[in-house]
């Protein structure tokens, strides 16, 4: 009897092991057979990158008298920056955002109108004033814009459109006096507007109380191109000679044309209809230039779905896209309510 125990006891001792070893197979292998969970905290979702979220089709800017006009873009931050014809508001958005907001409001520093503006390497914003005859400076890089300078172009002019060099120098059209102002900054920090170009003994077709050279830019290190509205002519300026060139556009002419965009070897040209030329629809034309900026070629009128609202200013973003400011200018400048609302800028993409 005894020795039966004893053979009964050590059956279940051996029993027990094997239990324990099966019980740990089946642990290993549910483990090796379950799929692979993220490497993240369970309290933490994963993000999407910003790179990979759509961009905006257009950006809606607040007030139904806001009749916004110029236009600059800071690449360091994704900023653009608007001001307003109605009352001198700068208006922030950012690329990413699809809502602009006010930076800066209205009779700050004493401002009533904008028109052209940039902003240079150092993140200052220059800003036309149009038929209030000023040009200002600020600081983007405060929060709302500290002022840098106020300087004052040719009386009953009308200061427009603003280009920056890559060597700093600014260059300035005036649409009613025919002046092409240079800005530059002195090693104390102090700021000069001359009177640069005589546009008119130059060769300009100078018409006397319309809009003449409008959009500005400088391109290399020794151009500018600027469009004259009323005529449709586009204009070659040499920095060091102060030659200025037409263009030959092999007949086409840019009538209307406002802002004056660069991208590699092509000009984009927003040509609202402030004559109100018979069938004129509002585009950005994009022109093809030779090396020596002496020739370009129409290729295409740029327009968005629904067609732009008289087209202002406009920039080119490092995501390869085309911001357009959709003005109502000229609903603005004949004392009419806006076309439609909200106010938008329109963001086309260049590269498909």
């Amino acid at each position: 009897m005894n020795r039966a125990i004893r053979l009964i006891r050590l059956a279940d001792s051996l029993r027990s092991p094997m239990r324990l070893l099966t019980s740990a197979l089946a642990v290993v292998t549910a483990l090796a057979l379950a799929p692979a969970s993220p490497s993240v905290s369970p309290s933490v979702s994963p993000s999407v990158s910003p790179s990979a979220t759509p961009l905006p089709e257009h950006y809606v800017l607040p007030g139904d008298r806001a009749f916004p006009t110029g236009m600059a873009y800071d690449p360091r931050s994704g900023h653009f920056y608007v001001g307003s014809a109605e009352n001198g508001t700068f208006y922030r958005g950012h690329v990413r955002k699809p809502t602009v907001r006010v930076w800066s409001p209205d009779g700050q520093d004493g401002r009533s109108f904008t028109s052209g503006m940039t902003v240079d390497s150092e993140g200052r914003l220059y800003a036309g004033g149009g038929g209030t005859g000023t040009l200002r400076i600020y600081d983007t890089d405060t929060a709302s814009g500290a002022p840098l300078a106020t300087l004052h172009g040719a009386e009953g002019g009308f200061v427009n459109e603003v280009t920056v060099a890559a060597d700093g120098t600014a260059y300035v059209t005036d649409s009613f006096k025919p002046v092409v102002y240079r800005l530059t900054e002195d090693d104390a920090g102090q700021w000069k507007l001359e009177h640069w170009l005589d546009a008119d003994a130059s060769g300009v077709d100078w018409v006397e109380g319309q809009h003449n050279l409008n959009g500005i830019v400088a391109i290399g290190s020794r151009h500018l191109l600027t469009v004259q509205s009323n005529t449709g002519k586009l204009w070659r300026i040499d920095r060091l000679t102060g030659t200025i060139t037409e263009v030959d556009l092999d007949g086409h002419t840019l009538r209307n044309g406002d802002a004056l965009v660069w991208r590699e070897d092509r000009l984009y040209v927003t040509q609202g209809n402030l004559y109100a030329d018979p069938g004129a629809e509002p585009q950005v034309a994009v022109i093809e230039m030779n090396d020596d900026l002496t020739r370009g070629r129409f290729l295409t009128g740029l327009v968005p779905p629904g067609g732009f609202r008289h087209p202002s200013a406009a920039a080119v973003t490092e995501q390869g896209r085309l911001l357009v400011v959709n003005s109502q200018y000229n609903r603005w400048a004949a004392d009419l309510p806006p076309e439609s609302l909200p106010f938008t800028i329109s963001s086309l993409p260049l590269d498909e």
